[in-house]
């Protein structure tokens, strides 16, 4: 939030759309702005804020309607009125939901009243359902606003919001880290996890009504079995006044409030190491250090009750049976256990992504919809195995400059190759990931460091703690490669290989691998680069994973790193000037991460 543009307001030429704007000043009944959040109250909050141009921005949406980062092309490309809401209701159940949501919508305030049959101008009308809530019999609503040629999705970049940062169980157990290194006594306190959900989080948020226009719902289709009945079909619509779970701009506009109100949460309230993840707020606390909440006489965690007293102050909505703690909690979907320091994927969500991603692989063509989709679920997956990022560098590739969400594009063979890597690593895990075992020091701590290097011709790394040097000649690369970096990843590569093939369990647990090349740095510690290099990537997760081996990869000076310098160029002389019983041996880099090149 500190560093967050602006929101936007809707452009000039939005102004322009004159049927729009007579249809909201016609009708001024239709289109409302309301929000439970009290706005002054939250501005107040704010004013020690870094960014107060993005303050300031957030405020006059929730008082004005956010704009969801559109261009509705209205003197262009996209028709002025569109309805392409007709969808049959599969079940009278689904039909009755759908009815049912309407009125409790318009009953919040969050829809108009009803009106038609027909669209005004400037109107957009997209099909809504009702699909099953996951581990329940209950339904949620659903706008696709990306159904059809003229969708109002179409209308958003997905580059102008895109980078929405959602903390992760990597936030939740550094914090727990970070707590435990404050004094000796918090390393035997026992914790307790707590999770805080806000409710109707993304309808809290309204939208200018020239969005309103864009998201009519149309209620009243019938089903298959009522049509062949005869049953007269008599549409309702409603103008939606909220923020709605099927824009493509929604999550950026209910994280832009959110971000605000979490902010005051930690910096003003003084709610420490608070996460949040769309719409619940998590943390830790001290076992035995509990508040009572009178409104839902209960004793929380202090922080938890410090978050809930502040929602209460800033009007943000929550219900009971979602405010939770326990020693063990299930926070975004994983099993989190703050005092062991494990997070668990369930073994029914493990084999349900397993399942997802080889049927994708399966696919010759998938549209980019369905590409972010796999990506979305897999992402989440790294947060208990960050270690298989690999898995999707060619589902990134290939997304590159797709805008339409709907277009074609092919799984080649590297897509699908990357995606059975990623679902057999995640199909042979135990699906725990234990955050205690990452807390350590890659200098002070390390049980082995290796250094290593790479020139045209060849490639050494040595390993101070037994004097030992290897060296191997480049292989041949095909021609335009970023040969020097291609040859400094793989060196790198092949000493971890080394590491696993030659060391003891205890002395392969903690490995540091100092380089001077800052791309090579790079790609290890993020698991992200090129296709080009992905496969160096993919051969050296496989070892850490195959010999439970820790990795750090740090920068070194090049004139600090003389000895591996020496080792590539084959200057053995100045080598052993350096580390005089220096022992020098051959390797060769593992055959694995070279494709078509051979060693």
């Amino acid at each position: 939030m500190e560093y967050e543009l602006p929101v936007p307001r809707p452009p000039a030429k939005e102004f322009e759309n004159a049927e729009a704007i007579r249809t909201i000043e016609d009708h001024p009944q239709l289109f409302k702005i309301t929000t439970p959040i009290k706005v002054d109250v939250l501005e107040s909050c704010l004013e020690s804020h870094p960014n107060p141009e993005f303050v300031s921005s957030v405020m006059t949406a929730l008082k004005e309607g956010f704009w969801p980062w559109a261009d509705t092309h209205h003197a262009a490309d996209f028709p002025i009125t569109w309805d392409n809401a007709r969808m049959s209701p599969r079940s009278g159940m689904e039909q009755q939901f759908i009815a049912k949501y309407r009125d409790e919508e318009i009953a919040a305030g969050r829809f108009s009243e009803g009106f038609g049959p027909e669209l005004l101008p400037g109107m957009y009308s997209t099909p809504v359902h009702a699909v099953p809530k996951p581990h329940s019999e209950d339904f949620r609503m659903v706008s696709n606003m990306s159904a059809g040629p003229h969708a109002p999705n179409r209308m958003i970049l997905h580059s102008d919001i895109a980078g929405s940062h959602l903390d992760g169980l990597h936030t939740f157990f550094s914090a727990i880290l970070r707590f435990r290194h404050r004094s000796p006594d918090n390393v035997h306190k026992v914790l307790i996890a707590f999770k805080s959900d806000v409710s109707k989080a993304y309808r809290l948020c309204p939208m200018h009504p020239l969005w309103q226009l864009k998201q009519v719902v149309t209620t009243g289709y019938l089903t298959g079995e009522q049509k062949a009945a005869g049953e007269v079909e008599t549409l309702v619509r409603t103008a939606d006044h909220n923020n709605n779970f099927g824009g493509r701009g929604s999550g950026r506009v209910w994280y832009s409030v959110n971000g605000l109100v979490t902010w005051v949460a930690i910096n003003v309230e003084g709610i420490e190491d608070l996460g949040c993840y769309v719409d619940d707020d998590f943390g830790f606390d001290e076992w035995g250090k509990l508040e009572y909440y009178e409104p839902y006489d209960v004793f929380y965690p202090s922080k938890q009750t410090k978050l809930l007293k502040l929602w209460d102050h800033l009007g943000v909505p929550h219900s009971k049976p979602k405010q939770l703690f326990g020693l063990q909690l299930v926070i975004i979907g994983f099993n989190v256990d703050p005092n062991a320091m494990t997070a668990t994927m369930p073994e029914e969500s493990k084999a349900e992504l397993v399942l997802a991603i080889r049927h994708f692989a399966l696919s010759n063509r998938r549209n980019l919809q369905e590409y972010q989709q796999i990506a979305g679920w897999a992402n989440w997956s790294f947060n208990v195995f960050p270690l298989l990022k690999p898995g999707l560098c060619n589902v990134y590739s290939k997304m590159g400059g797709k805008t339409n969400p709907f277009a074609g594009i092919a799984l080649n063979s590297a897509v699908k190759d990357d995606l059975r890597w990623l679902a057999d690593h995640i199909e042979n895990s135990n699906g725990i990931c234990c955050f205690d075992a990452v807390d350590w020091d890659p200098i002070l701590d390390a049980t082995v460091t290796v250094l290593c290097d790479a020139c045209l011709n060849g490639m050494g790394f040595w390993v101070p703690r037994i004097a030992c040097g290897f060296v191997c000649p480049t292989p041949d690369l095909p021609e335009g490669d970023e040969v020097i970096f291609f040859f400094e990843a793989l060196c790198v590569c092949a000493a971890i290989h080394w590491v696993a093939d030659t060391l003891s369990p205890e002395l392969r647990k903690r490995v540091t691998i100092l380089t001077d090349n800052t791309n090579t740095v790079d790609i290890f510690n993020s698991l992200r680069a090129s296709p080009t290099y992905n496969p160096i990537l993919k051969s050296a997760v496989d070892v850490m994973v195959s010999h439970g081996i820790d990795l750090r990869v740090l920068h070194i000076l090049g004139s600090e790193n003389d000895v591996a310098d020496a080792l590539s160029h084959s200057q053995f002389s100045r080598a052993r000037e350096l580390v005089p019983r220096l022992l020098i041996l051959s390797f060769e880099p593992p055959h694995d991460m070279l494709g078509a090149s051979k060693c």
